[in-house]
């Protein structure tokens, strides 16, 4: 299940080429090992159908890039502009340089760049999931939520998937 979370992080960057192909890859990985995740997914992938990037790019950008309060960079729905989210940006920084992992124009805390570090960071992934992702996610899916943004269906995909993982991991599972 762990190689799910490059292929979501490909659905949480920005889209520059329709994203149909990513949704399904996405789908057919959850459809047996979590089908209630695959659900939202097929949720998300309907809401986008017949949209041309163009529509799927102001989707996106309505989502996350317009609304303060849902962005995609997880630190500051944990801490907000504190200090300690400058300590945590350094720190994941250095972490994701050290395995190689480049940031382009975004912030090491960006959802997409965090997945592809949990993807590779096996050590790390127990307390990313349950101390930054869990509950920056949930913040993000009550603030998209009620807004039917078609994004706030993928969210509640990753945040099942996640809470699969944390559960695996409290019961002592290796996943």
């Amino acid at each position: 299940m762990i190689a799910i979370y490059s292929r979501l992080a490909k659905i949480f960057d920005y889209p520059v080429y329709p994203i149909a192909r990513e949704i399904e890859d996405c789908a057919a990985a959850l459809a047996l090992e979590a089908p209630e995740a695959n659900i939202h997914l097929v949720q998300f992938h309907d809401a986008l159908a017949n949209k041309t990037l163009g529509d799927i790019q102001e989707i996106y950008t309505s989502a996350f890039d317009l609304r303060p309060d849902c962005t995609p960079n997880l630190s500051y729905h944990l801490f907000g502009d504190d200090g300690r989210r400058g300590l945590f940006l350094a720190e994941l920084k250095g972490r994701m340089e050290a395995l190689g992992i480049g940031f382009g124009s975004e912030l090491p805390d960006h959802l997409s760049l965090v997945l592809l570090y949990m993807e590779s960071a096996e050590s790390d992934r127990p307390t990313l999931i349950e101390d930054c992702m869990l509950p920056a996610l949930s913040r993000m899916v009550e603030v998209l939520a009620p807004t039917g943004n078609p994004y706030q269906h993928v969210l509640r995909a990753l945040l099942v998937v996640l809470q699969h993982q944390h559960d695996a991991f409290s019961a002592g599972a290796v996943v």
